[in-house]
């Protein structure tokens, strides 16, 4: 039986990035989502729009965001980028 590939449907995480907390980290794929390890603040700048926000008292857990980057003055841990 043939198996058809769908590429517009969404799809686990093929790909990850440790970031380490309080260093600025330009990530070199669109992320599919971020996984905090340890709950604190988790400040980046989104891929399209470019806006920097800080999330205040992020829980953790996985978060469904696209950055480009994960700035220096982030405070959770634990931090990995899933492409």
């Amino acid at each position: 039986m043939a198996t058809t590939k769908v590429t517009n449907q969404p799809r686990s995480a093929v790909d990850a990035q440790t970031i380490t907390a309080s260093t600025t980290a330009t990530l070199s794929n669109l992320t599919r989502s971020i996984y905090v390890g340890t709950a604190g603040n988790l400040s980046v700048k989104f891929t399209s729009g470019g806006s920097t926000v800080t999330f205040s008292n992020v829980s953790n857990g996985y978060h469904p965001l696209q950055v480009e980057v994960i700035n220096g003055d982030t405070t959770a841990d634990g931090i990995i980028a899933l492409f």
